[in-house]
Parts: C-alpha cells; structure tokens; sequence
C-alpha cells in the first residue's frame, strides 16, 4: 500500500515537473508574443539591438522585432507617425520638440545613447586651416566667428553642440556662425578637404578617416562642450504604448541589458561585439575597435538625462528654432523604463 501512493505521488510530481517546464510562470504567461516595428539606423550606437538579436533577447520576452533601415534617423520619423513603425530613435531636434508641442503622437519612452566624457560618439574636427588659426580645442569657438560650420540640418545635435560652444565663447549662435546644412557626415569631411567647411560634429569612426585622408584633425569631444548631452532618445507611438504597454515595457528590458553589455563591450574592446556590430553596421572590425570605447554610452537604468533633454528644447527656443516651450510630461513617459529596470533587478532574463 505504501509502495503503490509512493509511486502515485512521483508520478504527479513529475506530471508537475513537465507541465511547469511546458507552461511558463503565470506571469510571463500573461504576457502575449507581440509584433513590434523598429526603424533603425546602422550605427555603431544601434549596437545594443544589434547585440539584442545576435543573442535573441527579445525571443527571450516574446518580441517579434520587424526591424526597417533608414538612411538617417530624420528620415524614420514620418514613417513612425505614418503608423509604419512601432518605435525609433530620435535626436532632441528642433523638429522633435515643435512636433510635440503641436501635439505629436508619440513619446520619448527610453535612453538611446548619452554625451559622456570618454564614451560619446560626438567627435568635434577642424580644417587644418582653422587648426593653424588657432582653433585647437573646443574652448576656443571664439575663432569660429564667421566660419562656416557643415551640420547635417537646421536644429540638430551638431548645431546643438557647436551653438552651445558659440555661447560660451560669447558668440550669437545664428549671427556670428555660419551654418551650412543639409549633407551627411561623408560629405561634410570632403567639404572640408577642398576648403568649403571649416569645423563640422563628425562621430568616430568617420572622425578618424577624416584624419586619416588629412581634411583636418580632431580637436575634442561633444562631452566637451555639454558633458553628458542626451544624443538621442526612443520614441514611440503614442497609439502602440497604450495597447501594448507590456511590449513596451519588455523592449525596455531588452535594450537596458543590452546597453549594458555594450557599455562593457567598448571599454574592454570585446571581440565578439566588435563582430557583431561591424557585421551589422557594414564598417570593419578594425575601426570599429579603434573608436572604442567611444561607442556611444548607454544608462544602465535606460534612464534619458532628463534635464539636458530640456535644455536642448530651451536652446531651440531661445534661437527662434522652437516657437514654443514644451513641459516634461508632453516629451516623455517614461513608465516603460522604470519598469523594466525594476523588473531586471527582480528577476533577469537574460542573465
């Protein structure tokens, strides 16, 4: 009698065994795969996604990620209010901050990528002409009075930084500089090789090859000028946040610990994340190593710096670019990223 419930209760208790490795916990369970479209760009600082993929962390939270390409982030913004995307990544641009204030249909959900010293992307080059002036480090903007500034557009991170640099100099940034506007980074470094640009924000690698080819040489960081400048945030459909606030919420876990490991990746030169990025991005594995560690940073809450987030939109606004001043709780809502860094202290999914 004893033998044959022993052998009952084992044989449950293996039943239990299988179903709980067949069924996920309740909790996850809850949670519905879910399609998600992200418009991104193949930079270096996409890395965390890249990394995301090569590891399949968002299979690991029931995402199906649709990733589209774009030429330029500006370019993914139309697609993202068209309802072709999900979710992008987006610059604090004078754009951004006039749309929001307009009502725009779509919020600032998660960090994607910050200025900070020794880590940022933003790489400051000046012609050899201007470095014979004088023009040898950032804190001497006062020589760029009257120079022309190659930036990819009006109300752009480049403009920012450079326009912040003006400042302290005590320079008027849209009298006393001349901008010159509406090129990628490319063609910014061939201005400056045949004398048509005098300074330009070019991000490592390319800074390097600007070097390299001998246009001009690098004289500081975007750090710099405004240290720990938000470069960039993710933006998503006002409309997709509602209904699928757990995707969202999930995504956040996704690129929080991915930013993570790509923080780890560029100060160690990782050679494993050196490869997926430069397979990803199409740039080689050797300067991709050489712009290390300053690949981008990403904060390891997946927290945006708030406070520079503003300042930008209050640059725009004291330059006549932003005709309206816009509140912190228009731009953001950042309940995804504080739930999913409290939910990766609880119990990660990735580890």
């Amino acid at each position: 009698m004893q033998i044959a419930l022993d052998r009952r209760r084992l044989l449950s208790g293996s039943a239990a065994l299988g179903l709980a490795s067949t069924f996920p916990r309740r909790g996850r369970a809850q949670e519905p795969r879910t399609k998600i479209r992200i418009g991104l760009v193949r930079l270096i600082s996409s890395g965390p996604i890249f990394i995301a993929e090569a590891k399949k962390f968002f299979d690991k939270v029931n995402l199906d990620v649709e990733l589209k390409y774009f030429a330029d982030g500006a370019l993914a913004m139309p697609a993202l209010i068209a309802g072709e995307l999900d979710l992008t990544a987006s610059t604090l641009n004078a754009g951004l901050f006039n749309a929001v204030a307009k009502g725009a249909p779509y919020k600032l959900i998660l960090d994607r990528g910050i200025e900070k010293p020794g880590s940022g992307s933003m790489t400051i080059v000046a012609s050899n002409k201007m470095i014979e002036a004088g023009y040898t480090s950032v804190d001497k903007a006062k020589l760029l009075k009257g120079k022309k500034i190659a930036i990819q557009a009006p109300g752009s991170i480049d403009q920012f930084l450079f326009g912040r640099a003006a400042e302290k100099a005590g320079l008027d940034p849209m009298r006393d500089l001349n901008w010159s506007s509406g090129m990628p980074y490319p063609d910014m470094i061939k201005l400056m090789g045949v004398g048509q640009a005098d300074a330009a924000n070019i991000p490592v690698p390319l800074a390097f090859l600007a070097e390299k080819n001998k246009v001009g040489k690098i004289i500081g960081a975007g750090s710099d000028i405004e240290p720990n400048a938000q470069l960039a945030c993710w933006v998503m459909s006002s409309k997709f946040l509602s209904a699928n606030k757990s995707a969202a919420v999930r995504f956040a876990m996704v690129h929080t610990y991915a930013g993570r490991l790509f923080n780890k990746a560029a100060a160690a030169k990782d050679p494993e994340t050196i490869k997926i990025i430069s397979q990803a991005t199409k740039v080689p594995e050797a300067l991709v190593k050489l712009a290390a560690p300053r690949w981008t940073w990403f904060d390891e809450r997946g927290m945006p710096n708030v406070d520079s987030c503003l300042a930008q939109g209050k640059f725009w606004n004291k330059i006549r670019l932003v005709n309206a001043t816009v509140g912190k709780d228009q731009l953001f809502d950042l309940s995804p990223a504080i739930e999913a860094d409290a939910r990766l202290s609880k119990s990660n999914p990735f580890a």
